[in-house]
């Protein structure tokens, strides 16, 4: 595909990467003033391991490196497309837009609770409210549209590489959170596994809950 047949998905490419940096930007200064730990000690128990310190570190540059690389679609760049239907790409538009909005939700949602990194605080409670009402991972529901929603939109073989190694991780770390979270909490994490669904609404759970369970969440 030409360069310039390209030049809204590049622009489209970087316009969510940068609109999610600064989001995620913005709910980091929000903690500050109010004296909450920005990143997780790797050392706790039951806390997540350096190795996913380090990871999501490299991963960060690198995701920078790969969103500028498309931007400026530099021959190599152009060599790793390949061919999607048009209106497959603009559907991936779509599911970015959503999927941001979704994440915007869901960190508001866990409000001073919210950190880059998972971490369980003094006084920590169980956000059972907006997506956290149906889901147990909204976040990591959000992040996976995103980058299934970058493969569309890029139509690109080291985005979908890249893509594709954070949705596997991004499930890995998840089911490792939720030993830590039943650690934590207990029968009240159990009691919530039981009536929600891990990264999709359980259709019968969420009827229960909507219909017969009105006043079970705060």
């Amino acid at each position: 595909m030409a360069m310039h047949d390209e030049l809204p998905f590049r622009i489209i490419f970087a316009g969510i990467y940068v609109a999610g940096f600064l989001m995620r930007g913005l709910f980091v200064q929000r903690l500050k003033p109010q004296g909450e730990p920005i990143m997780p000690e790797t050392g706790d128990p039951g806390e997540i391991s350096r190795f996913r310190v380090v990871f999501q570190k490299v991963m960060f540059f690198l995701w920078i490196a790969i969103v500028a690389s498309y931007t400026w679609y530099p021959p190599w760049v152009e060599a790793l497309h390949f061919t999607f239907p048009i209106w497959f790409r603009y559907g991936g538009v779509i599911a970015g837009a959503v999927s941001f909005l979704f994440l915007f939700l869901t960190m508001k949602a866990l409000g001073r609770y919210w950190s880059p990194l998972p971490r369980m605080m003094e006084g920590h409670k169980l956000v059972t409210s907006g997506p956290y009402r149906f889901i147990r991972h909204p976040m990591y529901t959000g992040m996976m549209v995103l980058f299934m929603a970058f493969i569309l939109i890029t139509a690109n073989a080291a985005v979908m590489l890249f893509s594709l190694i954070a949705i596997v991780l991004t499930v890995k770390w998840a089911l490792k959170e939720e030993k830590m979270l039943i650690g934590f909490f207990g029968d009240e994490y159990r009691a919530y596994v039981k009536r929600t669904g891990a990264f999709l609404p359980a259709p019968g759970k969420m009827v229960r809950q909507i219909f017969f369970n009105r006043n079970d969440q705060p």
